[in-house]
């Protein structure tokens, strides 16, 4: 279980929260081009088999062929289902539950243009949800978490009980700084779906970002979470307390830099007589 969940995390835009970032940067680029090159020959593999005749029936049927194209997905076959989706759409066309699979698809195999434009598309087949979810992990994997959270808003307000888009929002929002922001999202997802590693994870991170330590460290116990899981956690929970800092540090400045734009304006007094004064057209002249 421990290793799906971390082949999960790789997956994700905020694999620094995981035991994954203990690894050499070498050694996981190897590691994703040996992945890439098993999947192509998964996918090669899997094409031969759709053409034998005795799996015929099983891919004749539109939703036993949707159903296995998902489980090619929850295994991280993404390359294999890419082909399978092109076979699907051939035999029974375009629809959303298979747009939201190649928009899927297309991201997890890191073709972000492509998924876009297709989590675009589901968009406007009524898919808000999916798509918005989808574009914004696609804007936090390039860094722009502002950008993810106006996305993943989106997509809670259109499923608001959904703990990974809550899950994910609540890391958006901790990524931008705004750590108290986070805490509602993160602690929806805890308590929707507490047996999600994923979801543990963020929220032990956002815990241990507001000095909850104690409450951090029972709640990856009780998880039964690794020690190398833990260091990792602790390590993006730094990282997020500094975002904070920071933000709250700018917020202080902020308010002095308007106080200043305020003292340079006129006096309200002022303006009203100046106002007043305009507004008599035989002011001037008496």
């Amino acid at each position: 279980m421990m290793k799906t969940w971390i082949q999960g995390m790789q997956r994700r835009w905020w694999t620094g929260l995981l035991p994954v970032a203990l690894a050499g940067c070498s050694a996981l680029a190897n590691s994703n081009s040996a992945a890439m090159l098993e999947q192509q020959a998964q996918a090669q593999s899997e094409l031969i088999k759709a053409q034998n005749k005795e799996a015929r029936a099983e891919y004749n049927d539109k939703a036993l062929y949707l159903a296995l194209i998902e489980k090619m997905q929850q295994q991280d076959l993404y390359f294999a289902s890419l082909a399978h989706i092109d076979a699907f759409q051939q035999r029974f066309g375009a629809g959303p539950e298979i747009l939201a699979l190649r928009a899927e698809a297309l991201r997890e195999t890191g073709q972000d243009a492509a998924a876009t434009e297709a989590y675009q598309a589901l968009a406007r087949q009524g898919g808000a949800a999916r798509a918005h979810h989808g574009l914004g992990l696609i804007a936090g994997r390039q860094g722009d978490f502002g950008k993810a959270v106006q996305e993943l808003r989106q997509a809670s307000a259109a499923d608001p009980t959904n703990p990974r888009i809550a899950s994910d929002l609540g890391y958006a929002l901790m990524r931008t700084g705004a750590l108290q922001e986070a805490r509602v999202p993160v602690m929806q997802a805890l308590q929707l779906d507490g047996s999600n590693l994923k979801v543990v994870g963020n929220a032990a991170v956002w815990l241990i970002a507001d000095g909850k330590r104690g409450q951090a460290t029972a709640l990856m116990q009780k998880a039964a979470l690794p020690e190398a899981a833990r260091s990792a956690i602790r390590r993006e929970a730094e990282r997020i307390a500094r975002a904070s800092n920071t933000r709250e540090r700018a917020a202080v400045v902020w308010p002095g830099a308007s106080a200043l734009a305020r003292l340079a304006q006129p006096a309200p007094a002022a303006v009203a007589a100046g106002a007043a004064a305009s507004a008599d057209p035989g002011g001037s002249g008496q």
